[in-house]
């Protein structure tokens, strides 16, 4: 175990997310027995210790993020990557034109090809939406007419009604064939 100092000075320490007051260690783990093994060497002053300290801290912290440092930095680089080239299927489809290929026309036939993707990706997409919009209008539709029907259940309910009516459901059985008068009630 580390010695600590005499002088009871303290020192924070932050250890995964926790926050705590030690005192200060005069010396690192480990470093207690090099000062008793050779006495006669001078004691290191107290910045340079206090630098070898912020590097072991800074150089686990490093260690401890690096494997998420590495792998948003991957994530990095195939986002900025730039798209890939054209594929053999694409190239295969502007050579079965039953056109003579010259250097323009084959580039026209490329861009048409990209561009019939394109519009069949946007037509997908409209097709989605559309079923999406669909699903949506039913879903609001029947959210209208369940509140509608727990509105009307609502309004149903004797408290709305005439109130001797409310207290005579409200007696208990007996009272009503008795007929005794409902106190309170002319």
């Amino acid at each position: 175990m580390a010695a600590t100092s005499v002088g009871g000075e303290w020192e924070i320490e932050y250890d995964e997310g926790f926050v705590f007051k030690r005192p200060r260690v005069l010396y690192p783990d480990g470093a207690e027995d090099t000062g008793t093994a050779a006495p006669s060497t001078p004691a290191p002053d107290l910045e340079s210790a206090r630098l070898q300290r912020r590097r072991r801290a800074l150089l686990h912290l490093r260690a401890k993020y690096q494997p998420e440092l590495s792998r948003w930095e991957s994530l990095s680089s195939d986002i900025l990557a730039p798209p890939p080239a054209p594929t053999a299927a694409t190239s295969g489809a502007s050579s079965a034109s039953p056109l003579p290929l010259t250097p323009s026309t084959a580039t026209i036939s490329s861009d048409h090809t990209i561009l019939d993707d394109c519009l069949a990706e946007v037509e997908a997409q409209e097709e989605m939406l559309k079923k999406a919009s669909e699903m949506c209008d039913q879903i609001v539709e029947f959210c209208n007419e369940y509140e509608a029907a727990v509105v009307d259940a609502v309004a149903a309910l004797p408290a709305w009604g005439d109130p001797r009516d409310l207290v005579n459901s409200l007696c208990s059985q007996d009272e009503q064939a008795a007929g005794q008068p409902v106190p309170g009630i002319n």
